[in-house]
């Protein structure tokens, strides 16, 4: 598990390539320009470093899996900046109430989504 603080700026925007173009994929959205996604890769890259930057890469990945399964209860249309934002904080609240449970006593072993603070790093 690898921290995003401590990815460097090409290893954060060959992963968002990699997860933007999924997505376009796995959205069916098929038909988009090399363009759009690195234009979107590098905003994402830029936003995980800014805003989610104490996610391990493994969270950002979930949070994008679990986006595009999930139910469709608005007018989605296509994906964009708001979209993979309103995934990546769903699943950090998710993370949160994960540790929050661990905090107030349940097994870690046995609360889903529970991982560990990351160790600092001297």
């Amino acid at each position: 598990m690898k921290l995003i603080k401590t990815m460097t700026e090409e290893e954060l925007e060959m992963f968002s390539v990699d997860l933007v173009s999924k997505t376009y994929i796995g959205l069916g959205q098929n038909n988009v320009e090399e363009d759009t996604i690195m234009i979107m890769s590098q905003n994402l890259a830029k936003d995980l470093k800014r805003i989610y930057k104490n996610f391990y890469i493994e969270d950002a990945e979930n949070a994008f899996y679990e986006g595009i399964r999930m139910d469709m209860k608005t007018d989605f249309i296509h994906f964009n900046i708001p979209i993979y934002i309103k995934w990546l904080k769903s699943y950090q609240e998710i993370i949160w109430e994960a540790r929050s449970r661990v905090d107030s006593g349940e097994n870690p072993k046995q609360v889903p989504h529970y991982r560990p603070e990351p160790k600092l790093i001297k």
